[in-house]
C-alpha cells in the first residue's frame, strides 16, 4: 500500500512544487485516487492499514516534495516542519475526505467479506 500511494503522490507533489510555488490541487486528487484504489485492492488481513496509512503517506510525500521549496533562512529541520504544517493545514480537507472514504471502503469490505 505504501509504494502504491507514496510513489505517485510524492512524484506529482514534487512536479507541482517545481512548476509552481506550492502544492496545488492535482497532487491532492492523485493522493485521493491512489489511496482509495489501495483501500479497494489491499489484502483483507491488512484492512486497518488502509485507514492508518493515508495520513502518514501524505505527510511523507509533503516532506519529500518540500525540499525544493524550503528557504535558505533557518535550519532545514525547521523549514521542513514549517512546510509540513502549512501544507497539512491547506490539504486537510483532502486528507479527511480520503481517510473517510478509505474507512467506508474497508467497512464495506469487512462486512461483505471481500
Amino acid at each position: 500500500m505504501i509504494i502504491i500511494c507514496l510513489g505517485p503522490t510524492a512524484f506529482v507533489m514534487l512536479l507541482s512544487t517545481w512548476i509552481s510555488s506550492g502544492i496545488g490541487g492535482l497532487p491532492n486528487v492523485v493522493f485521493a485516487i491512489v489511496s482509495i484504489y489501495a483501500a479497494v485492492k489491499i489484502q483483507r488481513r491488512n484492512l486497518l492499514a488502509a485507514v492508518v496509512a493515508p495520513p502518514l503517506i501524505y505527510s511523507a510525500a509533503i516532506l519529500l516534495a518540500s525540499g525544493p521549496i524550503n528557504g535558505k533562512s533557518g535550519g532545514v529541520l525547521l523549514n521542513s516542519f514549517a512546510t509540513l504544517g502549512t501544507f497539512l493545514a491547506v490539504g486537510a480537507p483532502w486528507l479527511f475526505f480520503t481517510t473517510i472514504v478509505c474507512f467506508i471502503v474497508i467497512v464495506v469490505r469487512g462486512r461483505t467479506g471481500r
